[in-house]
């Protein structure tokens, strides 16, 4: 006698699993753009690498309206396969299935794929589609575990951890994006909110679209709850695979280096005139990165969120590294508390994967005035300082242009620890803008004299010299003032060099994990 009735069962099992919603359900998702949970497993993962855990588990609930009703994989599908050869750990919400709301066996499989992953260490993406707390089970049901979000918590700085908001996000799902170390919001289609519109309207009489209430504009231009946005699902999967490819599969292991395609000697005659010799006008950032980094390794995080501030991975010499830039051509590139918020949420995720740090200067300090006092710019500015003062990656400065105050501070600045400072012809330097400085300290000697203008101009002339480059390198503040043409191939053998010096067992060290 064999088992092959019981194995025939379960294969009929799988094939009703497979089904999830029904092809009602599945249309009406291919009809909003949106693929299925299966379909954005199949082409996030590597080609037949995907192994499911709890495919035949549904609902476990005893009321009355659940009797008698099958949740395909109860609406969270979860298992591993592999990115590029890597082994990660999936989970995705299925819609299909009661909205992808979340039961009690939904909870159970979160918890599941968390301790998965902290037994094997290899990163977690969530595929987040669903509305929450699933109402038939949980109203008036008693507490809601949370077990899965102290997990996920736990495995902070351990392994990356991605969350793609592919549908409309309320509850559970949008409370674990912000624990993620990135966060994807598709545009159109998705949604973060602690309570969806209806919820919104029952407790405090607020009528507001899913768009509006936290859509991806909402969330990737102003609350920065989001980093990055995609165009559609696609897109979205494409972007998870690139951003786990500058990142070790756990914090024990160094980021995975690719063969060089772009000579580490480049030097780029562009960078001579970048920096326009009126210190007043902007010029991008981010194109100073592009000469810097290695061709086509570019991938920004949070983009269109506190401007003023650009976070990039990139590779330079085949090597990953992360670069922060203030940004000319907004805010003349100060750093407000938004700006500061991003920058420290970079460098710990930076430093929690053995990704270098390099800094490019050019900040006329943090935001001032009564608005951003409101906001605590002081405090969420010296977040950076304190996030810095952790960090044991390499760090490189380089100085374009301004380096004032407490920003300069913020932006990696006199002895904070780098393997190399470097400064551009173009370096200013001081405790603020002279403008400002000659304002502050000379108030009476400007409100007496007969022609304040020239005045005004004799004095900032005389402190403009204090702050040249030159000056400030006689008093060996800095490790060169060089050619800019020079910045690439000086920031790689500096980068090799300490790399060649870090032979201490890697792993968490003093844990800090990687803030919301």
């Amino acid at each position: 006698m064999t088992w092959k009735p019981e194995t025939e069962a379960i294969e009929a099992r799988r094939q009703q699993a497979l089904q999830m919603g029904g092809a009602d359900k599945i249309a009406k998702q291919h009809a909003q753009g949106k693929l299925t949970a299966r379909e954005r497993i199949a082409r996030l993962l590597d080609e037949r690498s995907f192994t499911e855990v709890g495919m035949l588990a549904t609902h476990q609930s005893q009321r009355p309206e659940m009797q008698g009703l099958y949740t395909a994989a109860d609406g969270i599908i979860i298992g591993y396969g592999r990115i590029d050869g890597r082994e990660v750990l999936v989970g995705a919400e299925d819609f299909t299935v009661m909205g992808g709301s979340v039961g009690q066996t939904g909870i159970i499989k979160r918890e599941r794929l968390f301790e998965l992953a902290h037994q094997t260490k290899v990163p977690v993406v969530w595929l987040i589609d669903g509305s929450g707390a699933r109402a038939n089970e949980w109203v008036r049901g008693g507490w809601v575990a949370a077990t899965h979000f102290v997990l996920m918590s736990q495995l902070s700085g351990i392994v990356p951890q991605v969350v793609a908001t592919m549908g409309p996000c309320a509850g559970d799902p949008a409370l674990m994006a912000p624990l993620a170390d990135f966060v994807i919001m598709v545009k159109g289609t998705s949604m973060l909110a602690a309570g969806g519109p209806p919820i919104v309207e029952a407790a405090i009489g607020e009528k507001v679209s899913k768009e509006e209430l936290g859509g991806s504009f909402v969330h990737c231009h102003l609350s920065g709850v989001g980093d990055n946005e995609a165009e559609d699902d696609e897109d979205c999967l494409r972007m998870i695979r690139r951003y786990l490819s500058y990142f070790p599969t756990n914090v024990y292991q160094l980021p995975p280096r690719l063969t060089p395609t772009d000579d580490p000697e480049r030097r780029d005659e562009a960078l001579l005139s970048i920096v326009p010799r009126n210190r007043k006008r902007p010029y991008d950032m981010l194109k100073v990165i592009g000469y810097l980094a290695d061709y086509n390794s570019l991938f920004e995080i949070k983009p269109n969120y506190a401007r003023s501030v650009v976070t990039c991975l990139a590779r330079m010499d085949g090597d990953v590294v992360g670069l922060i830039g203030n940004q000319p051509l907004q805010l003349a590139g100060i750093i407000d508390g938004a700006a500061a918020d991003k920058m420290t949420h970079f460098i710990q995720l930076c430093d929690a994967f053995h990704i270098p740090l390099i800094f490019l200067s050019d900040v006329p300090g943090f935001m001032t005035g009564s608005v951003s006092e409101r906001e605590g710019t002081l405090r969420r500015g010296l977040r950076v300082a304190y996030a810095l003062s952790f960090v044991t990656v390499p760090k490189v400065s380089v100085v374009l242009r301004k380096a004032y105050g407490m920003g300069a501070v913020a932006m990696c600045g006199h002895k904070m620890g780098q393997v190399l400072t470097l400064v551009w012809p173009s370096g200013e330097f001081g405790a603020l803008p002279v403008e400002g400085g000659v304002s502050a300290g000379h108030k009476t000697e400007l409100g007496n004299a007969d022609d304040q203008d020239a005045k005004r101009r004799a004095l900032e002339d005389y402190y403009k010299q204090f702050g040249s480059p030159f000056s400030t390198a006689e008093n060996f503040n800095f490790d060169d003032l060089i050619d800019p043409r020079d910045t690439r191939p000086l920031i790689i053998r500096a980068l090799r060099a300490a790399r060649a010096g870090r032979t201490a067992p890697l792993g968490p060290k003093t844990r800090h994990g990687i803030m919301p």
